[in-house]
């Protein structure tokens, strides 16, 4: 199921980065979570974002190499235009202040902050995410009673 125009699907079954890849004809970076990883992170809720904002979430690729103090912002020393306030696990929760600064790019800031690559999707995203998650296991669910 694909879920926005940016790569984002969810599948049925197990699927690995060398199997997507390979059915591709470009190099690119994949980051498979399971399904229970992302329900959790949406029915934490988002985070209180200031007014004028949008909340969005990175994926981290790898294990983070580096750990930066939270909340991290961006640009530093002045009015921030992105901040990092939160790491749950894999995922970076950040929020960005809307027109502001369109050319900083917030998987690269995250990427020089935890030292590893990242993908970002709006907060929106993680939620159609979380709904057809839970849509494909409710059948499966009601069939067993």
């Amino acid at each position: 199921m694909n879920i926005g125009a940016a790569g984002t699907f969810v599948s049925r079954r197990r699927v690995s980065a060398a199997e997507i890849t390979r059915a591709l004809p470009f190099a690119l970076d994949v980051a498979i979570r399971p399904a229970a990883e992302v329900v959790r992170l949406v029915d934490a809720g988002p985070p209180a974002a200031p007014a004028g904002t949008l909340i969005f979430v990175s994926v981290l690729l790898a294990a983070a190499k580096r750990s930066p103090r939270l909340p991290l912002d961006q640009p530093p020393g002045g009015p921030w235009v992105v901040r990092v306030v939160a790491k749950r696990g894999p995922f970076v929760v950040c929020v960005r202040r809307v027109g502001q600064q369109r050319g900083l790019d917030l998987s690269a800031v995250l990427e020089r902050a935890y030292g590893v690559r990242a993908t970002t999707r709006g907060w929106p995203t993680f939620e159609r995410i979380a709904t057809a998650v839970r849509s494909l296991e409710a059948p499966a669910t009601r069939a067993r009673r």
